[in-house]
């Protein structure tokens, strides 16, 4: 049976909660006051269970943040110019202001202190309190620079409180990652499964201080930041790989399915646990074509740009060699000769994340012959629902699930995981430099456990002898492709100034159309879909035959206008309500006449 961390509903009131203690207690339940909650147990665990609800992500917010880079197919106010205004937009774009979970985890650290709870137990309460509060703070940070840094509970009657320096607020975040890293567990026994671990903190950790060596926060390219990322995640690295952690055998072994052999896995660092029916998630459902869904339905539709990266299944840059003279052409879904077969002979993870026209989705109730999914106009009983993209995607769907329970599912919502640590060392390792071994030794570490080829130098596709950006190239490369639809391409991108860069101006996401070839055109759905499995649907997919069958065009998705992402969308403004609220609050440079420098 799947565990959890304990949920108790709580009603919290300003300076106490009411809660719940024995069953059997005829104690009026809604009169529980400050003093005992921190002097019980129970009770002061249950708050702190509302502050772990109330302050993780979920997986709707990690489906916005995919829609807003080259993977996904939405995100347009931040990518057209003059789209994004003061006041925000969609996705990771929209107004973030977590105060009121701050101010609940200010109440507890402000109070733990107060009962009589034993030392340990006050101090393990604490400790998870601290890195709360510390990923809130990241995530504002990550948005707008320094932020109102307010570590108490605030005075009702002066809640005016100016920026902090983004600087002073990194270090707050570090410190109290690093306060609870000292106090908490390696692991934690199965009643509390799913509680924030020492590694979870310097993994978060590590991840911050990746990000403030990024050039979003460091113009200038300060090696000495880098440095002491390098060290914060390498230290995450050596505890997590003493406290038993590692990559699964799989590269889909962490979410596969629902159960807690996959979900509290080696691989899972920190996640955000789901529960049905207390706690559920609509992941399976928003992934899931609308045949197979019910209602929620749209989500992590790649886009051809995503679909056309994944290197070959022995590693190196996707592309064929139809002519045999040692030089691959670039894969072209117009064409009708290898070119146009880009889904063959890929990296395994491609095959675990990417679904095209005429590939098998192993759905329990899939109603199509040998269980493919056919995505080309007409192919889908629900045209208006189909994909905007020309792709589904596959990651973590768990296919015997049936439509009719799919809202009735709790797949965990994975924030870090063990995979990601060894990439943020290796950007980190590249990024300082004369450190290309280690670099190497990730990347192919990474490589081997998604099941490309070693090949005869033993590299996985991976060029020897890169340069000192090659290296840092591949890592950002190699994330990608491994944390597909896990929220962190818009990050990455947006920390390391991508959208700026040549590539990227005047840019345009693609995507693809097909329709059936006018030899084949009266055929129905089911007609179509019996012929192609007639002999193994395989043997057609796979082959020239498909296109007696089907002929693809590539439209953008961006159609309207082309990317042009403004200097100041690198840090948000602060919405104008904060500022009319709170008028010690600065408005971000760039945005408004604003003042507050986000760099200091």
């Amino acid at each position: 049976m799947k565990t959890n961390y304990r949920y108790i509903i709580l009603l919290l009131a300003v300076l106490g909660t009411a809660g719940c203690s024995d069953v059997l207690d005829k104690k009026n339940m809604n009169a529980v006051t400050a003093e005992e909650t921190w002097s019980d147990e129970t009770l002061a665990t249950a708050f702190l269970d509302k502050c772990y609800a109330d302050n993780l992500p979920g997986w709707d917010d990690v489906a916005d943040d995919n829609d807003y880079c080259d993977d996904g197919r939405g995100g347009e106010d931040f990518f057209y110019e003059g789209q994004l205004t003061s006041e925000g937009g969609g996705g990771p774009t929209a107004e973030y202001w977590p105060y009121d979970g701050i101010y609940e985890l200010n109440e507890l650290l402000d109070h733990v202190n107060t009962g009589t709870l034993s030392e340990d137990v006050r101090k393990e309460i604490e400790a998870q309190a601290l890195f709360l509060r510390a990923y809130q703070y990241f995530e504002l940070v990550k948005r707008y620079g320094g932020v109102p840094l307010i570590l108490s509970v605030q005075d009702r009657n002066n809640t005016e409180v100016p920026r902090e320096k983004t600087s002073v607020c990194i270090n707050q975040i570090v410190e109290d990652l690093q306060k609870a890293a000292d106090v908490l567990p390696a692991s934690w026994g199965n009643a509390d499964a799913g509680r924030i671990t020492r590694g979870a903190a310097l993994a978060l950790k590590g991840r911050v201080l990746l990000f403030y060596a990024s050039k979003q926060f460091n113009r200038t390219n300060d090696i000495a930041r880098w440095q002491a990322a390098y060290e914060a995640n390498a230290l995450a690295k050596k505890q997590l790989d003493e406290d038993g952690y590692g990559l699964n055998d799989s590269y889909d072994g962490t979410w596969k399915d629902n159960t807690d052999a996959c979900e509290l896995s080696k691989e899972v660092i920190f996640s955000k646990r789901y529960l049905y029916p207390a706690n559920k998630s609509d992941i399976n459902a928003g992934v899931r074509p609308l045949d197979y869904s019910q209602g929620a339905t749209g989500w992590n539709q790649p886009t051809l740009d995503l679909v056309l990266a994944y290197p070959m299944a022995d590693g190196t840059a996707p592309g064929v060699d139809i002519n045999g003279d040692g030089i691959k052409e670039d894969f072209d879904p117009e064409a009708t000769d290898e070119r146009g077969l880009f889904w063959v002979n890929r990296d395994p993870r491609f095959y675990k994340t990417i679904v095209t026209n005429g590939m098998v989705y192993p759905l329990v109730d899939n109603q199509y012959p040998e269980q493919r999914q056919y995505t080309y106009k007409g192919g889908e009983i629900e045209i208006a629902n189909s994909t905007k993209t020309g792709f589904y995607s596959c990651k973590f769907i768990n296919p015997d699930v049936q439509k009719v329970d799919i809202r009735n599912y709790d797949l965990d919502l994975v924030e870090i995981r063990y995979a990601e640590v060894l990439l943020n060392l290796a950007e980190c390792a590249a990024e300082v430099g004369n450190k290309d071994s280690e670099v190497y030794e990730i990347l192919k570490s990474i490589r081997q456990r998604a099941g490309i080829t070693a090949n005869a130098d033993g590299l996985y596709g991976l060029k020897a002898d890169m340069t000192k950006e090659e290296l840092i190239d591949a890592v950002l490369f190699e994330r990608r492709i491994e944390l597909a639809f896990e929220g962190k391409r818009f990050w990455d991108m947006r920390r390391r100034m991508m959208f700026s860069e040549p590539d990227y101006k005047g840019y345009t996401r693609r995507r693809i159309e097909i329709e059936l070839t006018d030899a084949k055109k009266s055929l129905s759905l089911y007609e179509l879909a019996n012929e192609f499995a007639a002999g193994g649907g395989d043997n057609k997919l796979n082959s020239l035959t498909y296109f007696d069958y089907f002929k693809t065009v590539v439209v953008d998705i961006d159609n309207k206008f082309q990317w042009d992402v403004e200097d100041n969308h690198y840090f948000f403004a602060l919405p104008k309500r904060h500022l009319e609220q709170n008028r010690q609050l600065e408005q971000t440079m760039g945005w408004n006449d604003g003042t507050f420098d986000p760099l200091l």
